[in-house]
């Protein structure tokens, strides 16, 4: 997955992505080789507003994405499935209104931890990750996000990775948190000529100056300003 706070044109971004997706980028910094065909998601701008695109196919199949090559890029997502059926319901970005802010939440990994009970759900969208963009939200994600993350978060202990994007009109908040396997399960903050921007692999093509985000951080980048603040998620498991 990869998020550009202040946006990249679609033409930039969208074949390095497509390569990343299949499995096949270059600089890539572990062994696996997994693509992810099951689904991808976008979040675009339109008329000035953030706008979110799924689709249940492989984004190097689909025709639907090259249509966005003109379009204003902000979020990319391309789903392996550990969890729930390949749909558009459960591919990535989930999208949220919530007390005025419409949140885009994408998430890499799996969480074996009870979050919201998939009955209680009422949609076909009851993946671990909706599950816990439920929770975030139902713990004060648009009044206090950092609060909410912390709390959720740090509460889990089953999981693959927490690695988190959460994107909504003002701001960017990334989460780097893995348990294992972190040579996969990680992100990396590069440099575009637009602003920062975060990829779960380095893409040269896209930015500069890539460096790994450490096990456990935080960052809330402000999407007008660029600016990024790094905080301790909670205690880091690096090296672990």
């Amino acid at each position: 997955m990869l998020v550009a706070p202040r946006g990249l044109p679609g033409y930039v971004v969208l074949d390095p992505f497509r390569v990343m997706a299949r499995g096949q980028n270059p600089r890539k910094e572990h062994d696996h080789d997994w693509d992810h065909p099951d689904g991808w998601g976008i979040v675009y701008e339109e008329k000035g507003l953030l706008r979110a695109y799924r689709s249940a196919q492989p984004c190097w199949e689909d025709p639907a994405f090259d249509a966005f090559s003109g379009a204003r890029v902000f979020l990319l997502h391309a789903r392996r499935a550990t969890d729930g059926t390949v749909s558009v319901e459960n591919a990535h970005p989930f999208s949220l209104d919530v007390r005025g802010r419409t949140w885009f939440f994408g998430h890499n990994g799996t969480v074996h931890d009870p979050l919201v009970p998939p009955e209680a759900v009422g949609v076909a969208a009851a993946t671990d990750s909706y599950r816990l963009f439920l929770r975030l939200v139902a713990d004060g994600l648009s009044a206090a996000p950092a609060t909410a993350l912390r709390s959720v978060y740090g509460s889990l202990t089953r999981y693959t990775s927490l690695n988190t994007f959460l994107l909504d009109e003002r701001e960017l908040w990334a989460v780097c948190r893995w348990a294992k396997d972190g040579a996969y399960c990680t992100l990396h903050l590069g440099e575009a000529g637009e602003g920062p921007i975060l990829s779960s692999e380095p893409l040269a093509k896209v930015g500069g100056a890539w460096a790994r985000v450490p096990n456990g951080t935080l960052l809330c980048v402000d999407r007008w300003t660029a600016a990024i603040e790094r905080t301790a998620l909670v205690e880091s498991r690096e090296g672990q």
